[in-house]
């Protein structure tokens, strides 16, 4: 798991705009689908191609990891598997995410912490070259410039609440903790490396750069990969329930969710593949030359199989097939819950026994990947505002999605739970909602939980405690050698 050639992410990731670097001491060269530097600013549609650049940046397989390319790098869908394999409810117990899963991945020379420092500062720092030059470009008026900054910071403000719940515990344990190096100008070859900020630090330029972008942006956009005013809101719902400012947490995830009604049932069952399902509030559209048989979140995922005669399994969506769901996790869900998605051997018990159906993949290898959805947005209302006392409100929001999720309707009821339960219950109506989108492991700090594994898990049994320095990376080992301004290594 050794790095290969890299240069400080904090400092530089290339002067080009796109999906690699134009440094010869990268692995990659610039991509010929790649906006260069001077095409980006010469003109507003140059401007859209740099910002949908970055979008595929945070979908795209090896190019960015910046070490040796694998089929386990693939962007942001890596990112939200490699948090859930870590939680209790999946497991990776073969192949890839493996040492994920054992929570043995963390280490500073190893490529998993390097591909999740490097995704994520690819997109800030590419956001950061828009917000720098967005206004140099001719012809451009006042409202473009606005709208094309606010949505670059929309996603420098993504970037690094995914760099700061990485490297750190959650802000509530210690807001004046050491999180990630805070760099918001344009970098070039002769920029000096940035020490480490608080968590107070990054998570105030965060709120900062998202209501910039709520304020600014329309509800309407070209694409629903684009972020747009109701993203923005979903992100500060997300980032406040972090920071445990409920009321604001609330207001915002109620606001996220307009125009995106739930799915029904039968909607639920259909395969999360579509990023035009009227739930979703942003995903990850899948372009033609994405498509890979093999480096890709349904190929780990997707779980759909037939067994033959003599008991061997042939996958609907070939590919590794290897991510399971934990037994006693599955035992949560009532039979007539449409989120129970899961495929059974029949007479095993051990951790083979139920694969997970959810996530379909399309025939033609084209399934899209969810980022948002409204179901998230009514949990993260009712957690809030059962956290400031208004439970029966939080009650009923679970009521009402609960009512889109059981096939038989009467099966659908009403939480009677109050206080500390009530956010329990909360927690695991997350869990049956959620998994496999990115949110095990990263509910399990915000929540200060400890990590219990019981039933047929396979690595890491039993409980490790709340707040365990397992579940936050080592900084790259480049990061620290070439910036001595960087502080001190992760434990």
């Amino acid at each position: 798991m050794k790095i290969n050639k890299a240069k400080i992410y904090t400092i530089v990731l290339g002067a080009t705009l796109g999906l690699g670097s134009c440094q010869e001491d990268f692995l990659e060269t610039v991509p010929s689908n790649a906006v260069s530097y001077e095409q980006a600013f010469s003109s507003t549609a140059g401007v859209e191609a740099a910002l949908n650049g970055i979008y595929r940046l945070m979908r795209d397989a090896p190019v960015n990891s910046g070490s040796t390319p694998s089929h386990d790098s693939y962007g942001i869908p890596h990112f939200n598997l490699t948090w859930d394999v870590m939680g209790q409810d999946i497991m990776a117990n073969s192949n890839w995410f493996v040492f994920q899963y054992e929570l043995d991945n963390k280490l500073p020379t190893y490529r998993g912490t390097h591909m999740l420092w490097a995704m994520n500062y690819g997109v800030i720092t590419n956001a950061n070259n828009i917000i720098a030059n967005a206004a140099k470009v001719p012809g451009i008026t006042e409202e473009q410039r606005a709208a094309f900054e606010a949505e670059a910071k929309a996603l420098r403000a993504f970037g690094y609440f995914n760099l700061a719940r990485t490297y750190q515990h959650t802000y509530l344990k210690d807001p004046n903790a050491l999180a990630v190096p805070l760099v918001l100008e344009q970098t070039t070859a002769q920029s000096q490396g940035r020490p480490r900020a608080t968590l107070k630090e990054v998570y105030t330029q965060i709120l900062e750069d998202l209501n910039t972008a709520e304020r600014v942006l329309p509800t309407t956009r070209t694409a629903k990969s684009r972020i747009n005013k109701n993203v923005a809101q979903g992100l500060l719902a997300r980032v406040h329930l972090e920071m445990g400012q409920w009321q604001q947490a609330a207001e915002f995830a109620a606001k996220a969710r307009q125009g995106y009604a739930l799915m029904t049932p039968s909607q639920w069952k259909e395969g999360f593949n579509n990023y035009a399902n009227g739930e979703w509030i942003w995903g990850l559209a899948q372009s033609a030359d994405q498509q890979v048989a093999f480096a890709s979140f349904y190929s780990t995922i997707d779980g759909r199989y037939t067994v033959d005669s003599k008991g061997n399994r042939t996958y609907v969506r070939r590919g590794y097939n290897n991510i399971r769901a934990n037994d006693k996790f599955v035992e949560l869900f009532a039979l007539t819950d449409a989120r129970r998605e899961f495929q059974e051997a029949v007479g095993t018990t051990n951790s083979n026994r139920y694969t997970i159906t959810k996530f379909k993949d399309l025939p033609d290898l084209s399934g899209d990947f969810v980022l948002m959805r409204s179901a998230e947005m009514y949990l993260i209302e009712a957690e809030a505002k059962a956290r400031f006392g208004q439970e029966e409100a939080a009650q009923e929001l679970v009521y009402q999605l609960r009512q889109q999720r059981f096939t038989v309707a009467a099966d659908a009821v009403k939480p009677t739970t109050t206080g500390t339960a009530l956010i329990d219950e909360v927690w695991v109506e997350r869990r049956k909602e959620l998994y496999g989108e990115g949110f095990g492991l990263m509910d399990i700090k915000r929540l200060q939980k400890p990590l219990v594994r019981t039933g047929n898990h396979t690595a890491v049994l039993g409980t490790t405690p709340a707040n365990s320095d397992l579940f936050i990376y080592m900084f790259p080992q480049l990061e620290i050698i070439n910036n001595p301004n960087f502080g001190p290594q992760n434990p």
